[in-house]
């Protein structure tokens, strides 16, 4: 019951052999990892449909090893990206939406499209990007910053920029400045402008097995509070900057490794400056941010809610999944 219905979906793998699914759901094209959670609520849910009867857990196996070997023997070889993609001259950009639209940009201009001819994968935890609007302003971003100077800005929106290639080099953003100077909230900030996720900033990795996982689930990576660097992460904040392949040992063997191969764009925030050898200092772009005075203050609720709402006036409202 379970191959018949899975018949129209087209199944692919990557270069590393993993397997993957593209689905035609409610008419938008959607890619799953075959081993996937996701994937398989989905056979279970369409058998239940069509048999109203559940479907064992060794039937569902035994068709996930059977979709497996034909994404892996009978499918074409793809590439799956998260957030960021470049093909024949365009860059894709996943809004993560329930739609499964992207934005691309080229040459001439962007527009948004579904079913592009890239695929994205969704991991856990990413949020979906606003439909952007074409006569918007990089100006009104500089409200929410608190930035010492325009030189700043300017550093900041080409940090932005840059997070927008699809490949490294990227520069590390180090922020740094004193207890109450918003430190937190701009990084957060700018995360959301591009890879927005359920956990904006995170704790620094303990270890450089950490850093791969957290790189492999996230375009934009954010670690927040920094009291320290250790050397080896700082040598693995260059890598992954600059782009560079780390090998893993696979769980439960001996031998095997498990090979990632990316850039990420990096953002560090702390009191102190943490930046100590010269390879990631050149690297990096660094700011110093001042303390809020009491009249200037603002509480983070109303920042994010005035940054929400210049977000909702600057997008339309839309329903459905219209292209």
């Amino acid at each position: 019951m379970l191959i018949p219905n899975a018949v129209s979906a087209e199944f692919f793998h990557t270069d590393a052999g993993t397997a993957f699914v593209d689905l035609l759901i409610n008419g938008n094209r959607e890619t799953w990892s075959v081993r996937s959670k996701r994937f398989r609520t989905w056979l279970r849910r369409r058998h239940y449909e069509i048999t109203r009867t559940a479907a064992s857990a060794a039937a569902i196996n035994s068709a996930l090893d059977l979709f497996e070997a034909q994404a892996q023997f009978e499918g074409p070889e793809r590439a799956v990206h998260i957030r960021l993609a470049e093909h024949a001259g365009h860059i894709y950009l996943d809004l993560a939406d329930d739609c499964w639209r992207a934005v691309e940009i080229g040459p001439d201009g962007w527009r948004v499209i579904g079913s592009p001819p890239v695929r994205f994968r969704r991991a856990a935890g990413m949020l979906p990007l606003p439909t952007p609007q074409a006569g918007g302003s990089i100006e009104e971003l500089a409200s929410f910053l608190n930035l010492p100077s325009r030189n700043d800005f300017v550093l900041v929106v080409a940090w932005l920029l840059a997070t927008l290639r699809t490949s490294g080099p990227y520069p590390v953003l180090a922020i740094s400045g004193e207890q109450g100077s918003a430190k937190t909230v701009l990084s957060k900030l700018l995360k959301a402008l591009i890879d927005p996720n359920v956990a904006p900033v995170r704790a620094l990795a303990r270890e450089e097995r950490d850093l791969v996982i957290a790189a492999n689930n996230s375009h934009v990576l954010a670690f927040d509070n920094l009291s320290g660097l250790p050397h080896a992460l700082s040598d693995a904040f260059c890598r992954l900057a600059t782009g560079a392949s780390f090998g893993l040992r696979q769980l439960y063997t001996d031998a095997d490794e498990v090979l990632f191969q990316a850039a990420r764009p990096i953002l560090l925030n702390s009191i102190e400056d943490v930046i100590s050898r010269p390879d990631l200092a050149d690297r990096a772009i660094l700011l110093t941010l001042s303390p809020i005075g009491d009249r200037r203050r603002r509480s983070e609720r109303q920042i994010w809610r005035d940054f929400e709402l210049a977000r909702l006036c600057s997008t339309p409202q839309r329903s459905g999944c219209a292209n």
